[in-house]
């Protein structure tokens, strides 16, 4: 099985990024074109392209920022996410994955490198659509 690890800054907060990352409706803006993706059930999601369907288990943990799916017998895509906290208004993105068998490391890695910048757009579409709070004083 090829395998891949990458790590991108993002310019936006922590919390902000897990935002992003773990909303289903913008996996799509991130994740290769044509990948949809469902909530399939508890810790489950289903991401199909055409014909091909899998599902994987999927965990989820706010406290650490990370995300880990699939197990390692499974015969497809697995790996885990962390957002990590770098200093105020800037976080880090890790992620491993591990391809199916036969499939070019070099593939995978742009994959990922690609996914990575698609998500650094996404998350600063988000922040620009999401008003900040301002602060009134009252006098």
């Amino acid at each position: 099985m090829s395998s891949a690890e990458r790590t991108t800054s993002i310019p936006a907060d922590a919390d902000v990024v897990f935002d992003v990352v773990t909303d289903l409706e913008n996996l799509s803006a991130w994740l290769p074109s044509g990948v949809e993706v469902e909530r399939y059930g508890p810790n489950l999601v289903r991401l199909w392209s055409g014909e091909n369907n899998v599902v994987r288990h999927v965990v989820v943990d706010w406290d650490k920022l990370t995300i880990d799916w699939g197990s390692p017998n499974a015969p497809t895509y697995v790996g885990n996410l962390q957002v990590l906290r770098t200093a105020p208004g800037l976080s880090a993105v890790a992620v491993r994955l591990t391809g199916p068998e036969g499939l070019p490391t070099q593939r995978l890695e742009n994959w990922l490198a690609r996914a990575l910048e698609a998500l650094a757009t996404a998350v600063s579409a988000e922040r620009r659509a999401t008003p900040h709070a301002v602060a009134v004083s009252r006098s």
